[in-house]
């Protein structure tokens, strides 16, 4: 973008002493359609801060929204706010009646004191007038690009904020007409698989849900028709351009709580992951479940999306302590080090 938002805005400089990084408190909407309000706040990372990530793509250039970021009027990519709405139209309901919950709880005295601190960004008391907040991170907007330290830090700064979110949460775009019954696809796969589905010595434990049995997949392998509607939406949400850049997988695997928003649905990583482990068992093994004619079908679904997830999680799992030790200390005295992943151009 040759004219981009963050010129627009004031930005405090961040105290690396403090572990500090910039949050965009999102008041609530009357409806989705409504522009973003917010305002910008800069807090400790080592504090009790309930927050979202976002990750996101960001998109068309040339097709802009205004938010509102401290009452200044700021074009943003639409894709980026587009994201924000459907954010803050998910997650603030959820964080009111949490607020409404913690309220009660402390009026009958039976939440214990860390909880109570715990929520205390969310409980509408004394110390929050104005009720519950959304504080959202998201990069294109929380960093200053007119900050060359800031900006040589982008990434060691991204694992500290991603490590901490409440959520990562990957924006992947606006439903088409057959998403949610993709959706429930996911869902209802992931919920009839068992628990410890394809873990060490469960096999032999439960022969019964293996090749060629697969009992546990009877009620819903009539979903997975590669032709269906249901098949369909699912495909389309993993060929989204989110998941074709490998450089923001690697991003979201640097989550503890890494979920997908598309549209106002939410899918965890963890039910992509089970729905690929299902298709490569009735790809590569005899079934007297899944039909004979749709066995070749599914070797055209998009698994690659799933493989790359895969890595990245299992990567960043067996990272080890003494990686997670250096990248802390690089966050404050070894700047020089750490690169920028480039422009934001990149994250179109």
């Amino acid at each position: 973008m040759s004219s981009t938002p963050r010129q627009r805005i004031h930005y405090k400089k961040l105290s690396t002493s403090r572990d500090e990084a910039r949050f965009l408190e999102i008041e609530p909407a009357g409806n989705i359609e409504d522009p973003v309000v917010c305002r910008l706040v800069t807090l400790p990372l080592r504090g009790d801060v309930d927050f979202l990530a976002v990750s996101s793509l960001l998109g068309d250039p040339t097709q802009q929204e205004r938010i509102f970021v401290d009452r200044s009027s700021i074009p943003v990519p639409k894709h980026v706010s587009l994201g924000l709405k459907h954010v803050r139209a998910v997650f603030y309901p959820a964080i009111q009646k949490a607020s409404q919950e913690s309220l009660e709880r402390r009026r009958e005295h039976k939440s214990p004191s860390w909880l109570r601190n715990l929520l205390k960004h969310f409980d509408g008391g004394s110390q929050n007038v104005r009720g519950p907040k959304l504080r959202v991170w998201i990069d294109c907007i929380c960093i200053n690009p007119q900050d060359a330290s800031e900006n040589a830090k982008h990434r060691v700064l991204m694992y500290h904020v991603y490590q901490r979110a409440n959520a990562v949460v990957g924006w992947v775009g606006l439903k088409i007409p057959q998403t949610d019954l993709g959706i429930q696809l996911i869902q209802a796969f992931d919920q009839a698989m068992p628990e410890n589905w394809q873990e060490p010595d469960d096999k032999q434990a439960h022969p019964e849900n293996y090749s060629p049995y697969h009992e546990w997949a009877i009620p819903v392998i009539g979903l997975f028709d590669p032709t269906s509607d249901a098949a369909i939406g699912t495909a389309d949400f993993l060929n989204r351009d989110f998941f074709l850049r490998r450089w923001i997988l690697e991003e979201m695997a640097m989550s503890r709580v890494p979920v997908f928003l598309i549209g106002d649905s939410i899918v965890s990583w963890k039910q992509i992951l089970r729905l690929n482990l299902a298709m490569e068992e009735f790809k590569d093994y005899e079934s007297n479940v899944c039909p004979a004619a749709t066995r070749p079908l599914i070797h055209e679904f998009p698994l690659g999306t799933i493989h790359e997830l895969l890595d990245e999680f299992e990567k960043r799992k067996n990272m080890g302590k003494v990686e997670l030790l250096n990248s802390s200390e690089s966050m404050s005295v070894r700047t020089e080090s750490v690169h920028s992943k480039g422009s934001y151009g990149q994250r179109q």
